[in-house]
C-alpha cells in the first residue's frame, strides 16, 4: 500500500504526495531548496517575501496534480508531469534568480540546465563533507529505482517540443502550473493585491486540442485575469528598484571575486553564501553588511527607453555585455575618483529574457464552437501586454549614496559622449 504525506501549505491548504514522491520530496536536492528563498531580497522591501523555493515547487505539483485530473491524462502522462512540476527549481542557486547571470556569463547555463544534470547525476548538490551525514538517495537514484523516463522529463522542464506539445505546455507556456504558482504564492506573502487568480475556473476551461493546451471561450476572462496579474507582478515586485538595487549589490560582491567557481557556488543556500562573501574580502563583508542592515546603494541615474535617440540605443546595446558594461563601469570610477566596485550599471532587458522568456508571452489558443483562435481575436489585453516594456528603466546607475551626486552630475557625459 502506498504511503501518503499531507503537507499543509499557505496557499492551496493540504497538499497530498504518495508513492516515490515523497521520496523524492526527501531528496536532498528538494530539502535544499527549504533554505533558498523564493524572491531573493526582496524581503528588504516586502518584510513578508521570506517563502521558499521548497514551497512553490511543491505548489507547482499540487497544481499540476489537479490539472492533469481535469484534462484527463493517462497515469503515465500524470506521473511525469508530476514529477516535472515537482523538481523543475532543483538547480536555483542562493537567492533564486539573483546570482543566476553569473552562470549565464561565466558558463553560458542557467538554473534549468542544472537541474537537468541534477536528474541525470552529471551534477552534484551536496558538498564532499556534507555527503558523510546524507543517507537519503539523491534524485537520479530514485528516477533509475522508478523507471522514470529521465529525458522526457528534462525536456519537460526545459520547455522542449515533443509530440504530445500539451504536457510540455502544462509546465512551459504562456500560461503554465509555474506561473500559477509563483504569482499567487509571490502576491501572498508580497502582501500586493495583483494574484488573485481563479485556478480553478482556469483548469475547468482547459482542454487538449490537436495535442495542444487550450482554453475554451467562456475561460478569457481568467485568462485577462493571468496576463494581467503577470504583468503587474513583474513592474511592481520582481524589478521593484529597491529590490533591484538589493540584488545587483550582492550581484557585485560576486563580480569582484576572482578565481570564482560558479558550480560551486550554486550548491550554497543563501545562509552559506552571505557567510562565504563576509568572510572572502573586505569589498564583500562591506557588501554584506550593507545589506544585512538594509543600508543600499541608491540611483543615481536613470533613462527609459523612450527617452533614447538612437545614438543612445545603440550604446546601451554594447553596453548590455558584460565585459563592455564592466569596463564601463571602471572608466566612471576612475573618471570620478571613486572606489572599485561602487558603480553599477544595470541594462535589464537581456536578464528579463534570460530568466522569463514568458514574460511578454501570450500565445494562447482559444476554442470557440471548437475552433481554434488566438487570444487577440477577444481581447485586447494581450496585444497592450506585449507592447509594455518593464522595467521602466533601460539603463540605471547605482553607487554609494556619498557619491551620488557626483555621479548624478556627470553620468551622462562619461555614458553616451
Amino acid at each position: 500500500m502506498n504511503k501518503t504525506k499531507i503537507i499543509r501549505d499557505s496557499i492551496h491548504g493540504n497538499i497530498k504526495i504518495k508513492g516515490f514522491f515523497i521520496e523524492l520530496f526527501n531528496s536532498p536536492e528538494l530539502q535544499r531548496l527549504y533554505n533558498i528563498k523564493q524572491l531573493g531580497l526582496a524581503h528588504l522591501v516586502f518584510p513578508g517575501a521570506h517563502h521558499s523555493r521548497l514551497e512553490h515547487s511543491l505548489g507547482t505539483y499540487h497544481i499540476a496534480s489537479e490539472l492533469s485530473e481535469a484534462i484527463n491524462l493517462i497515469e503515465g502522462e500524470k506521473e511525469i508531469i508530476k514529477c516535472a512540476a515537482l523538481l523543475h527549481d532543483i538547480g536555483h542557486g542562493p537567492f533564486s534568480h539573483t546570482l543566476e547571470m553569473i552562470l549565464e556569463n561565466s558558463l553560458n547555463i542557467n538554473h534549468v540546465e542544472l537541474s537537468e544534470r541534477l536528474i541525470f547525476g552529471n551534477y552534484e548538490i551536496s558538498s564532499y563533507e556534507e555527503n558523510k551525514y546524507i543517507f537519503h538517495p539523491n534524485i537520479n537514484e530514485i528516477l533509475e529505482k522508478e523507471n522514470i523516463d529521465k529525458k522526457l522529463l528534462s525536456n519537460l522542464i526545459k520547455g522542449k517540443k515533443i509530440n504530445k506539445m500539451y504536457l510540455s505546455q502544462i509546465l512551459n507556456s504562456a500560461i503554465d502550473v509555474d506561473q500559477l504558482d509563483y504569482l499567487i504564492r509571490d502576491s501572498f506573502y508580497t502582501g500586493v493585491a495583483y494574484g488573485i487568480i481563479d485556478i480553478q475556473r482556469f483548469i475547468q476551461t482547459l482542454k487538449i486540442f490537436n495535442k495542444n493546451l487550450a482554453i475554451e471561450k467562456k475561460g478569457v476572462g481568467v485568462v485577462e485575469n493571468i496576463l494581467m496579474a503577470r504583468n503587474l507582478m513583474y513592474s511592481s515586485v520582481y524589478f521593484h528598484k529597491t529590490v533591484r538595487i538589493a540584488e545587483l549589490m550582492l550581484l557585485k560582491a560576486f563580480e569582484m571575486l576572482s578565481n570564482l567557481d560558479p558550480l560551486d557556488l550554486f550548491k550554497k543556500t543563501d545562509i552559506e553564501i552571505l557567510n562565504y562573501l563576509k568572510n572572502i574580502g573586505p569589498f564583500q563583508n562591506k557588501i554584506i553588511t550593507y545589506l544585512k542592515y538594509r543600508y543600499l546603494f541608491k540611483q543615481s541615474y536613470s533613462i527609459s527607453y523612450f527617452n533614447l535617440d538612437e545614438d543612445g540605443k545603440k550604446i546601451i546595446k554594447l553596453l548590455s555585455k558584460s565585459d563592455l558594461k564592466k569596463k564601463k563601469e571602471l572608466e566612471i570610477e576612475n573618471a570620478l575618483n571613486i572606489p572599485p566596485g561602487h558603480i553599477i550599471i544595470d541594462i535589464p532587458y537581456n536578464e528579463i529574457n534570460k530568466t522569463e522568456p514568458r514574460l511578454n508571452k501570450t500565445d494562447i489558443t482559444i476554442l470557440d464552437d471548437n475552433k481554434q483562435k488566438i487570444i487577440d481575436d477577444f481581447t485586447p489585453v494581450a496585444k497592450a501586454i506585449r507592447s509594455k516594456i518593464i522595467p521602466d528603466w533601460s539603463l540605471m546607475i547605482i553607487t554609494d549614496e556619498k557619491y551620488r551626486d557626483i555621479v548624478s552630475k556627470n553620468a551622462e557625459k562619461l555614458l553616451f559622449n
